[in-house]
């Protein structure tokens, strides 16, 4: 068959070759370098080890210089190979050959495939004849450097440089500059995720409570474009790879319509269709906005400048997309799109501000709701690492929940004006509707309202809500390898460890007694603890893809702890496990000062050292052990206030530390040594 009746022409294949080889050559040399190169000199040498950096450069999430590189080179090369549509001259030149469009499209796109495509197979060869001559039988060469590993590593790192590289032809049809062929290229890439976040984080100012499942998103979104996957460390299924074959054939052919309709004339356009001039006008303006918006936020949280910011960012948006559009900065003239636009926008923004639709008020009726979630944020709502029912589901905690989210709606206006001037903390509710639907809501409110509010020091006392909160009780105690005690401030050189099977079961057990009972006052004090319980236990074998680890469950073990306390001193571990009077050579106290209280940071060694040569301040000194223990009962940490006390803890070892106590948890005899 000639030539001429394929779908593309091989001497056009064989120039593109001959012009850009050495593009090729400069990929495959960067991935020699940075691959098997390494990974040759590390087998050479017996004192490296060669796990991490194999391990490195077949993940392409871990590896950093791929990623440039997989959008670097097809967008450069997409750019050189398709550079004659941007030149009228050159553009001319090439459709007078006798040959069709359709056949100079996919000739060019052979080209720049195979121009991809030989630098990683040549580099995926080299790694296989590594893998021959050193393969021992080690683990190395049975789990991370396979030919299965290399052959995916080949897979995935095509697949990514072609759907960069159709992305940026279907940019090269529809410009007609180079630049803003790469320009649009790069964006094109992180469109998705990035206009994503930027309108969940406006969402968030305009809707009080708004909130989206992030994990989800990064899975969905960030999913699109392998670029953005691997990015986001997020695992890659058979169905978006599926997707990713779909995507780049479904791109490839849209670039090849595209090509058919694009006149020659519009070589150095900007936009090479005017119907795309709108869409690119409007959408760059948009997206301006929203950035602006979201950056002025972040300087200031109040509405006026959240609305200062998007104006500022569409006038100037606008005005960018004109002047990309017209080639000139004579544009303003042209502003009555812009008015159109902003009464379109206004009439959008008045609909949310005002909440039409009634998305903050709506609270689920109680005959709908199957279970509900109450916690510092919906994080754990919706982990997946967790392996149990987090919810809800007694009607106490049901009501209670509603009780909650109605007198936050309630205080809406109140929290949003002072969250600025007081301390805030998140709080997160959902509902699971017995439709199958949830309704989720995230407020910041301010931290007084967490600690008095009754119905949450209800949902906290209840046995339910601590069952599913606290991690220990899903622990299962044939996994403990064993438990460490961390005593605060105190440097011990070697830590309590409870290794003694019986000991950890009766231990927990009395960790699980002292939550129940813990009262939600109790939960919510401002003393430090005693010490810091680590129960280290195990659920992984151990390999080289997936290391042996151990997962800890952190407990504090807080000073009204009563049953804690009590087996520890009746196992011989109390003294151990905490600082005691004993430990202490002697203690400082002084009023904090307007300078400290004042103080965004300071010096805590600075402060050590006035504490102890400071002579001129009113300052309490003790020595005896029994004021000591009240003082190590009673001490918190950083509460800077003008009835606060900073205290300077002087052990005999040498160590020393400085702490903080509110006047509230004061012994009398500091209150009344200062009165």
């Amino acid at each position: 068959m000639k030539s001429k009746m394929l779908f593309f022409n091989i001497h056009i294949v064989l120039e593109d070759l001959k012009r850009y080889w050495g593009m090729a050559v400069l990929y495959f040399l960067t991935l020699f370098f940075s691959g098997p190169l390494n990974i040759m000199s590390l087998f050479n040498n017996p004192n490296e080890s060669p796990n991490s950096a194999i391990k490195n450069f077949l993940n392409l999430r871990h590896a950093d210089l791929q990623m440039v590189l997989s959008i670097g080179f097809p967008i450069l090369l997409a750019v050189l190979i398709f550079r004659y549509l941007h030149q009228n001259k050159s553009t001319t030149v090439m459709h007078s050959f006798p040959i069709t469009r359709g056949q100079l499209f996919h000739s060019h796109n052979i080209a720049g495939v195979v121009l991809l495509l030989l630098p990683v197979v040549l580099t995926a060869v080299i790694l296989i004849v590594l893998l021959n001559i050193h393969h021992d039988g080690s683990k190395l060469f049975e789990e991370i450097f396979t030919i299965s590993s290399i052959l995916k590593w080949v897979w995935f790192s095509t697949l990514t440089n072609l759907i960069v590289y159709v992305i940026s032809v279907l940019a090269a049809m529809i410009t007609g500059i180079s630049l803003i062929q790469m320009i649009l290229s790069f964006i094109s890439i992180f469109l998705p995720i990035g206009i994503s976040f930027l309108m969940i984080h406006n969402f968030d100012q305009l809707l009080y409570g708004f909130v989206i499942n992030d994990r989800l998103l990064e899975r969905s979104v960030a999913k699109i474009i392998p670029i953005t996957s691997f990015m986001c460390n997020e695992t890659i299924d058979s169905n978006f790879v599926l997707w990713y074959i779909f995507l780049s054939i479904a791109l490839y052919f849209i670039a090849y319509l595209v090509y058919k309709k694009r006149h020659l004339e519009s070589a150095s356009d900007t936009i090479a269709f005017e119907l795309l001039k709108p869409i690119f006008k409007y959408g760059f303006t948009f997206c301006s906005m929203i950035l602006g918006g979201a950056y002025f936020y972040m300087i200031e949280r109040i509405d006026s400048w959240l609305y200062i910011g998007y104006f500022m960012g569409a006038i100037l948006g606008y005005l960018i997309a004109e002047m990309i559009i017209q080639k000139s900065i004579w544009i303003f003239k042209n502003l009555k799109g812009f008015a159109i636009y902003g009464i379109v926008i206004l009439i959008v923004f008045t609909g949310i501000k005002f909440d039409l639709v009634g998305y903050e008020k709506r609270i689920p009726n109680i005959a709908d709701i199957q279970s509900v979630y109450y916690g510092n944020g919906l994080y754990r709502y919706w982990s997946d690492e967790e392996d149990r029912d987090n919810h809800l589901k007694t009607a106490e905690n049901i009501h209670l929940v509603r009780a909650l989210h109605s007198e936050v709606i309630a205080h809406k206006d109140e929290f949003i004006q002072k969250r600025e001037n007081r301390s805030t903390e998140r709080i997160g509710i959902a509902y699971n509707l017995k439709n199958g639907k949830t309704l989720t809501r995230e407020y910041d409110v301010p931290t007084e309202f967490v600690n008095t509010n009754d119905a949450i020091s209800k949902i906290y006392e209840s046995t339910e809500y601590k069952m599913n909160y606290y991690d220990i009780f899903h622990l299962n105690l044939n996994k403990v390898n064993y438990i460490d005690i961390d005593p605060k401030l105190k440097d011990i050189s070697e830590p309590v460890k409870i290794v003694v099977s019986d000991e950890m079961g009766e231990m927990i057990n009395a960790i699980k007694a002292d939550i129940l009972d813990e009262t939600y006052k109790e939960f919510m004090n401002n003393k430090s603890h005693w010490a810091d319980i680590h129960i280290i236990y195990h659920d992984k074998e151990k390999s080289l893809e997936s290391e042996y680890r151990n997962n800890d469950i952190y407990i504090a073990w807080k000073k009204h702890d009563k049953h804690l306390s009590s087996w520890l001193k009746q196992n011989g571990y109390y003294e151990k496990s905490r600082i005691m009077p004993k430990d202490i050579d002697y203690i400082i106290i002084e009023k904090t000062s307007k300078e400290i209280k004042n103080s965004d940071s300071y010096d805590p060694m600075e402060l050590k050292k006035e504490l102890k040569e400071n002579k001129n301040e009113k300052r309490l000194e003790i020595k005896d052990k029994e004021q000591m223990e009240e003082i190590l009962v009673n001490y918190g940490v950083d509460w800077r206030d003008e009835k606060s006390y900073m205290i300077g803890i002087y052990y005999t070892n040498g160590v020393n530390d400085l702490v903080w106590m509110t006047q509230e948890n004061a012994p009398e005899f500091v209150k009344n040594f200062f009165e």
